[in-house]
This record gives structure tokens, sequence and C-alpha cells, in this order.
């Protein structure tokens, strides 16, 4: 349930004709009961941070009884608003330069606040980025960390499902709302994370489509989230460059899982450690030591094949098999 306060913040954050450095000095600076309590006031008050021209939508936009039916939908729907006000906010969330007014959540939101470790990568990805990802995801979850990712196709998919597989928790942020599941191929994911305690969020209203710009802005959202960041399989142009750049302007640690080097769907990662942007991950361990968890039992090499797989794979040419 909301309080009065969040409701405004809330409110604020549908006003999509209002920036957000705007909803930010309104939030920091005056009294928010008094959009209920004296609305002269309060249009008042919001007159010094916005121009005339916003100032006048916002009078013929607003809509007490709409905005309360809008929150009584979220509340049928199971979907959670966390404003910034929220007690419930993430508190690591609140240390990026800018970060989300209000989130929608549905599922286990205690996860916001848990010890979490973002794994992103290349929406098409080779046997080896398949093979990396899920080592990775279930050896780290197993020792009860958070895994974030993006719910894209390729590498974010497979660390949520091995995440998911080994009895995990995962953070799904999305590019859209949470009605608008994108990749669609993606909704059946989506549930089970919901059925086994997971979480999915979004800064958007729950039923607005995706907009290709989303994507690398709700990274920022990823890398605030986590205290470590690993990219398993990333080309140079991965959308996954942008949440290294995020966590790198955060302080968060950056991990990598090196390539071959002529395999350019591991460029990016072989790049960002040749330019010292990230340490090197060889085994789950390594992110496990950073944050002070105990080693995985039986722990093995990064990708273990038989000499048959071997000899398999080099016939195939792994560069030729991707998921997409």
């Amino acid at each position: 349930m909301l309080n009065s306060k969040e409701k405004v913040v809330l409110y604020l954050s549908t006003c999509s004709y209002i920036s957000y450095k705007k909803q930010m000095s309104i939030i920091e600076n005056i009294e928010l009961t008094n959009m209920f309590n004296d609305y002269e006031l309060f249009v008042s008050d919001i007159s010094s941070y916005i121009d005339s021209t916003e100032l006048k939508q916002f009078e013929e936009e607003y809509d007490e009884y709409k905005f309360n039916s809008y929150i009584n939908n979220l509340e049928k729907s199971n979907i959670r608003v966390i404003t910034i006000l929220s007690d419930t906010y993430p508190d690591l969330l609140k240390e990026i330069d800018t970060p989300p007014v209000v989130l929608y959540a549905k599922g286990n939101i205690d996860l916001l606040n848990s010890t979490c470790v973002a794994i992103v990568g290349s929406r098409r990805a080779s046997r080896y980025g398949k093979d990396v990802t899920e080592q990775f995801s279930s050896a780290i979850s197993k020792c009860g960390v958070t895994i974030v990712s993006g719910l894209a196709d390729g590498i974010d998919t497979f660390a949520h499902e091995s995440c998911v597989k080994a009895g995990g928790k995962t953070i799904a942020v999305l590019g859209g709302g949470l009605n608008e599941i994108y990749p669609a191929t993606n909704t059946n994911l989506a549930n089970d994370i919901l059925a086994h305690n997971g979480l999915l969020i979004s800064e958007h209203k729950p039923n607005e489509k995706p907009q290709t710009y989303y994507f690398p802005i709700r990274n920022r959202i990823i890398a605030g989230l986590s205290k470590a960041i690993l990219i398993t399989e990333a080309t140079e142009k991965s959308g996954s460059m942008h949440t290294k750049n995020y966590a790198l302007e955060y302080g968060r640690e950056v991990f990598a899982i090196p390539g071959r080097i002529s395999d350019m769907y591991s460029s990016g990662c072989n790049k960002i450690i040749k330019n010292c942007q990230s340490a090197i991950a060889l085994e789950p361990n390594d992110i496990l030591n950073f944050l002070g968890k105990n080693f995985v039992e039986n722990k093995t090499n990064i990708v273990q094949y038989s000499l048959t797989d071997k000899l398999i794979l080099d016939i195939i040419d792994v560069n030729e098999v991707h998921y997409e």
C-alpha cells in the first residue's frame, strides 16, 4: 500500500512531459502531500520547477479518480510499486546518478536488497557462451547470490534459465512494461521466474511497449542493482558493453570470461580484459571470492569436454553454432 507521498511520486513518474531532472527536483523540494490536501498550493509550488506549457498540461490532465483507478488496476494485477521514497527501494540503486523514480515489480521484492551479480552478454551466443553462462549462473546462485539479467535472447536467457534450474533466485530487468515481455518468446521464462520466487521489474508503466532506446538505459538498473557484473560472451558492439560502462562508472566490479582470439563473439570480452576494464573470470569462485562467499564444491574448469566432444566440436566449428 502506497502512502500519500509515494502516490505523488508515482503520479509524477507518469507525466512523461516532465523531465527526470524536474521530477526529482519536485520530489526533493516541495511538500508532496499537498497534491491531495491543497491542490492549488501544490500547483503553485511545482510552477517553480516546470515551465508554463508543462504546468498547463499537468492541470489539464490531472484526474484523481482516474489515477486511483490506475493504482487499483496495478493491485489487481499483483504489481507492486516501489518509489524512490519507499523503504523497499534498493539501497545500491540509490547510489547511481539517475536512479529510477519508480520501479514496477512482480514477484519477490526482497531480492532487491539481496546480494546480486549481473550476468550479461550478447543476444547471439555460441555453444561456448551458453555453456559458461550456465555453469557460472548455476554455481553462483547455489551460493545464495541473486542473478540479475535483462530477459533478452541469448546470454540473458541462459543466465535466468540455469539459475532457476539450480534452485536459485533471479531478477529480470525489462526494457518495456511488465505486461509487454520482450522477446515474447520469453513469456514462459518470465512466468517460470515468478513461479520460482524470482522477480520482474521495470521503470516503465505495465502496458508500455519497449522502445529500442529503452534497452541501453535499462542497463543502468542492471549494473546499479549488482555488486559485480559478469560478461560471459559479447562482441565489441554488444549492449552488455553499455552495462560494463555503467558498472565502471558506479564503481562496481566487472568480470569477463575470455574466449578464443579469433572468435568475434568473444571479441568484446577479450578487448575489455586487454584494456584492464575487467578482471578475468576463469571459474565461479573468482566472483564468489570477491563477494566473500564460500567456494563452490567440486569446482571444475571453465568448460570440460570429453575427448569425443572435442573431436565433434572441431568438426562442427563452434563459430557457426549460435542460439538466436
